[in-house]
């Protein structure tokens, strides 16, 4: 009987166990300390970090390590940082939550750039056009949550925003992620690391996956319900009863608009009486 080859140790594998058990225990903590706001976020938080393991158990989308690690960690930095305030008390925190955000952001443009490329081939992109696209995508990201502070700060009145330089060191800090994760991404297609070695992901067949056959499931649920809606609304007596609902429920029909009204709704056409 042949042996079952061990477990190979894997520091981002560990690293991202550990920091969700971080996060679950901070949920449990905001929650009995009644910092509902936080926990609410904690627990949209963890959600997210558990995306490549919802991935590949419900779609059959194996993402590498390397993602789950990334997704963990930046998230955590996140959530722990405006939860202990280390914005305020730790320089350049901020700046390095941005770069290791677009680092994992530049790493899913990568992801999707390669799946349209290699998989479904929907479209044709030399090596170089990943680095230019990820690097693109990963400034326009930047620059998307940029304005999302401004909007914030403006309707709430939080300080999200210290400033054009603190602005424009975040960009700043993007746009070297988007850069280092693009030009690795085209060194590496261009020695066929990607191609050959099958490392950036691995999808097996999601239209028989069990969240694909959900989706549809819900889709068919969906267009019965408005098929149903469609249906109902050319039903007479459905009509009526609408109208005798907002007859009586209006105010801002008179009493003898409404005793007109009781008086008419048997007639085949109100306009004859």
């Amino acid at each position: 009987m042949a042996k079952s080859k061990p477990t190979r140790f894997s520091w981002k594998r560990y690293l991202s166990f550990n920091l969700k058990l971080m996060l679950i225990a901070m949920a449990f903590i905001t929650f009995f300390k009644a910092e509902y706001t936080w926990f609410v976020g904690t627990v949209l938080a963890i959600f997210l970090s558990f995306t490549p393991a919802i991935l590949k158990k419900d779609f059959n989308v194996d993402l590498p390590i390397i993602f789950d690690f990334a997704i963990t960690i930046s998230i955590f930095l996140h959530v722990i940082g405006g939860y202990l305030h280390f914005y305020y008390l730790i320089v350049f925190y901020d700046h390095i939550t941005h770069f290791l955000s677009s680092a994992t952001i530049s790493l899913l443009g990568v992801t999707l750039l390669y799946i349209l490329t290699y998989h479904f081939k929907i479209i044709k992109l030399p090596a170089i056009g990943f680095g230019i696209l990820t690097v693109f995508f990963t400034i326009s990201m930047g620059v998307f949550w940029e304005f999302m502070e401004w909007g914030t700060d403006i309707m709430l009145g939080t300080s999200l925003q210290w400033g054009l330089q603190d602005t424009m060191m975040d960009l700043l800090f993007d746009t070297l992620a988007g850069t280092i994760v693009g030009a690795t991404a085209t060194l590496r297609l261009r020695a066929g690391d990607f191609i050959v070695h099958k490392s950036v992901l691995e999808i097996g067949d999601v239209h028989n996956s069990i969240g694909y056959k959900r989706l549809e499931e819900m889709k068919a649920a969906d267009k019965s319900i408005v098929r149903n809606i469609l249906k109902s609304f050319k039903d007479p007596e459905l009509i009526n009863t609408m109208m005798e609902h907002m007859v009586s429920e209006s105010k801002y029909l008179s009493k003898a608009q409404k005793d007109l009204w009781h008086k008419c709704k048997d007639c085949s056409d109100p306009k004859e009486s």
